[in-house]
Parts: C-alpha cells; structure tokens; sequence
C-alpha cells in the first residue's frame, strides 16, 4: 500500500518537473514577459534542477545551444529510477 503511494508521488513529481522544464524550453524560443506570476513560477521550480546542472556544464554546452535542459531531464530520471529501487528494497 504505502509503496504504491510512493511510488504515484515520485512518478507525479518526476512528470511535473519534466513538463515544467519542456514548457521552459518552449519559453525560451518566444517573447515573454518573465516577470508574469505563472512564468516566474515556471522558471523558479526549474532552477531547483537547471542552475546545479549548468554551474557543472563546461561553456562548450551552454553556447552557442544550450544542453542544460537534456541533462536535468536524464538527471532527473537517474534519481528517479534510483528512489524506485531503493523504496521497492525498504517495502
């Protein structure tokens, strides 16, 4: 019971921070007003997973093409297959 509850979180959390970052990758390509509440949220959820990956990028990925938003998206899901392994091997 409890790891299929867990397990629906992490999934609903993963899905949502891949959504948020593909919606950023979007935002990116039009002109905005970044200081409109829902994009400010966007990109402030983002950042949690973005600025650690790009602090860590050397300069040859982030320009003239940003590589940023892909490496999150597989970090993301490296964490996240770890957390499902190591809550199947708790319950």
């Amino acid at each position: 019971m409890i790891y299929s509850l867990l397990a629906l979180f992490l999934k609903t959390a993963v899905s949502v921070m891949n959504l948020l970052i593909v919606i950023r990758c979007f935002l990116s390509f039009i002109p905005h007003n970044p200081y409109n509440s829902i994009l400010r949220y966007v990109y402030e959820i983002t950042d949690l997973v973005m600025a650690p990956c790009s602090r860590f990028m050397p300069d040859a990925l982030r320009y003239p093409l940003d590589f940023t938003p892909i490496v999150a998206l597989v970090l993301i899901e490296v964490v996240y297959t770890v957390l499902m392994r190591m809550i199947a091997i708790l319950f």
